[in-house]
């Protein structure tokens, strides 16, 4: 997987969310794309697209709590 093609990806996906929309990093991708992806290479992008958003580099996202199936979850502000 390459980190940088599948951010632009998600960016794309975020861009058509409206303001307020909660999310977790696999609904910005249609159908089973997300799940192709090897299930440590979905961690690692997580934990990207996580420091990404800390770091201030996508703007309009806040990070929340994780949610119950502990998959951090976002907000579109």
């Amino acid at each position: 997987m390459d980190y940088d093609s599948t951010l632009s990806e998600a960016r794309k996906a975020i861009d058509g969310l409206s303001d307020n929309t909660v999310f977790e990093v696999k609904d910005l991708f249609e159908g089973t794309k997300w799940n192709k992806y090897p299930k440590g290479e979905r961690i690692g992008f997580g934990r990207y697209f996580s420091n990404k958003v800390r770091n201030g580099c996508i703007e309009g996202i806040v990070r929340l709590e994780r949610g119950k199936d502990n998959h951090t979850r976002y907000q579109k502000i």
